[in-house]
């Protein structure tokens, strides 16, 4: 964490050092792991954390798994992260398994083969990294949004003309496909990713 944390401050990570602003949410958040997984959740945070994760800048899959178990992976979901109230959060790193999107904002990090259920009328917004491998499905009359970096794949598996499946792709390594039960096409956007 302190090597992250030294890469962050020095530039390493991005072509700037990190704004003032962030620099003292950081501090604020001291070693306390709950506010520090918030601040990794909020959606101009998630770029940033999963990029210096996949460049290998001073967090590993292991050590967050190690170190921030209690927070991942289902176990919990943050509230109001970013002031708006009722919102939900979730991250989760090197899931492997069927997981019900529950929360507003998920970040799947190193996961493999998970299979993500969006049931009926939901809208909710996705960031995968890491080299995670996603398949999801749409209960119906959906709108979620994926944000895709690095080479990370996403399958759309699941889908009927009812929904609206939106996917802002970060890297010409990242890949969309369709399952044969996808009856709408997504709607993929190249992007450039900027920290």
């Amino acid at each position: 964490m302190l090597t992250f944390k030294k890469n962050a401050l020095l530039g390493k990570i991005s072509a700037e050092p990190l704004c003032m602003q962030y620099k003292q949410a950081w501090r604020a958040c001291g070693d306390d792991k709950e506010l520090l997984v918030k601040l990794a959740l909020m959606q101009q945070s998630i770029p940033y954390f999963s990029h210096a994760c996949y460049e290998h800048l001073g967090l590993t899959k292991e050590y967050i798994l190690e170190n921030f178990s209690d927070y991942i992976n289902g176990k919990r979901v943050f509230d109001d992260v970013e002031g708006v109230n009722g919102y939900t959060y979730q991250l989760y790193v090197a899931f492997n398994g069927d997981l019900k999107a529950v929360a507003d904002v998920t970040s799947l990090m190193w996961c493999i083969s998970t299979h993500v259920l969006i049931t009926a009328t939901k809208c909710p917004v996705f960031y995968i990294s890491n080299s995670s491998d996603v398949h999801i499905s749409c209960e119906g009359y959906n709108s979620p949004k994926i944000y895709l970096f690095d080479d990370s794949v996403v399958t759309i598996e699941d889908c009927d003309d009812t929904c609206d499946v939106i996917i802002y792709k970060y890297s010409d390594n990242a890949t969309v496909n369709t399952g044969k039960f996808c009856l709408k096409e997504p709607k993929v956007f190249n992007k450039e990713l900027r920290l």
